[in-house]
């Protein structure tokens, strides 16, 4: 790589915040970083400090610890943050400027279970 070529390349990452089960009831939010320079891939993952007992408290966790990588980790380049699991549940003013068609559509009535109890 010529030293033209170095200066004008800049880094480019995928922020993806997704939430985990950790156990049944029990959701841990993750934050999922894709970074790309020229033909070299890296990547790396950061979880929330806590574990929630709600699956949209972990989402709004793993929002906001998106929003605070994107605004340190990953400030050297561009970077887009696409909440695939993140329900539109959430809070407004976190996904403001996230698509509509990025987001999972909020589920009406009370969450399913996961385990069915044999009759």
């Amino acid at each position: 790589m010529d030293t033209l070529s170095a200066f004008a390349s800049k880094v480019s990452y995928s922020i993806r915040p997704r939430v985990h089960e950790v156990d049944f009831g029990e959701y841990r939010g993750c934050v999922d970083i894709i970074g790309r320079e020229g033909a070299h891939t890296f990547s790396f993952a950061r979880f929330c400090d806590m574990v929630r007992s709600g699956r949209e408290r972990a989402e709004l966790d793993a929002l906001r610890l998106a929003r605070h990588l994107q605004a340190t980790e990953c400030k050297d380049g561009k970077s887009w943050i696409l909440p695939g699991q993140v329900s539109a549940r959430c809070e407004p003013a976190l996904v403001e400027d996230v698509p509509s068609s990025l987001l999972r559509p909020a589920k009406p009535g009370k969450p399913g279970r996961h385990l069915r109890v044999a009759a």
